[in-house]
């Protein structure tokens, strides 16, 4: 495992559109997590009618918006919230899913049952499915973030199920059952650990891509109010004046796209870095 993980550092350090993306979301991160304590929750809440639609300038780096608000603050405070909310559902959804896949692999009683739930989570696309469960949720970034679990943690199920089912066929895995070691135990201390690494490769990526999904419902109706800042949100509200003011458009939009952009090329690193198929 060590020699892997040092692989993997070597193959970063080579790999410079990977240490591009690794940076600027490494940079977006800190600056998300500093928002909330340099920008006055004032920000957010006051409305300047005087100061609507002003364009970009020395004050106002990113303009204002239709409440007279700064955009540039409220692009940071929202990346705070979309930052934080895509890796928790990413690594809720792995967490759910690597444990489920590896029972599912590991436990022919459970194999059948786990999969046909999962068969009927992705039979159905995951923007509807998300739609379906927000809108009985309710509007909030946390039922947000419940629905996009739902949706994520069959794909990792189904995943880590393979891996598992190749791990168990393993010599080591035949000696721990020979010597009597327990199953919970051979599946949590040696199998998942085996395991888990493909698995994990797909999370960078998968961050960039619950991103989008989740600014798309927020788009659509399904995120937070107005007075709530985040990215989907706010290309919604700026929409109605994108000729008018198309900042308001453009700087939510840039936010998500070099945000996404750097996480899809961390994510090829960490794909071929933690693939065993594709490690050479």
């Amino acid at each position: 495992m060590a020699a892997d993980t040092l692989s993997a550092v070597g193959l970063l350090r080579r790999n410079k559109l990977a240490m591009f993306g690794a940076g600027v979301f490494l940079a977006l991160l800190i600056v998300g997590a500093v928002a909330p304590y340099l920008i006055p929750a004032s920000i957010v809440r006051d409305v300047h009618f005087a100061a609507k639609l002003a364009p970009p300038d020395a004050r106002h780096w990113f303009g204002t918006d239709d409440y007279g608000r700064d955009l540039f603050s409220m692009v940071l405070l929202a990346a705070n919230l979309d930052l934080s909310a895509s890796i928790g559902i990413v690594v809720a959804s792995t967490a759910i899913g690597i444990v489920l896949g590896a029972l599912a692999g590991f436990v022919p009683r459970l194999d059948q049952p786990l999969m046909r739930i999962t068969d009927i989570f992705l039979s159905v696309p995951n923007l509807v499915l998300a739609m379906a469960i927000a809108a009985v949720l309710g509007r909030s970034i946390p039922n947000l973030s419940i629905a996009l679990v739902f949706v994520w943690w069959p794909i990792y199920c189904r995943l880590m199920r393979g891996q598992v089912l190749s791990e168990r066929e393993k010599p080591y895995v035949k000696a721990l059952q020979v010597l009597g070691v327990g199953r919970l135990r051979t599946i949590f201390r040696h199998v998942i650990p085996n395991a888990i690494f493909p698995v994990i490769a797909r999370a960078p990526a998968d961050v960039g891509l619950v991103l989008i999904t989740m600014a798309a419902l927020s788009y659509i109706g399904f995120g937070p109010g107005p007075y709530v800042p985040e990215w989907g949100s706010l290309i919604a509200s700026g929409q109605a004046y994108i000729f008018q003011a198309p900042w308001l458009v453009f700087f939510p939009g840039a936010a998500i796209f070099l945000t996404s952009l750097s996480l899809n090329l961390v994510g090829d690193w960490a794909r071929d870095a933690f693939d065993p198929r594709l490690r050479s």
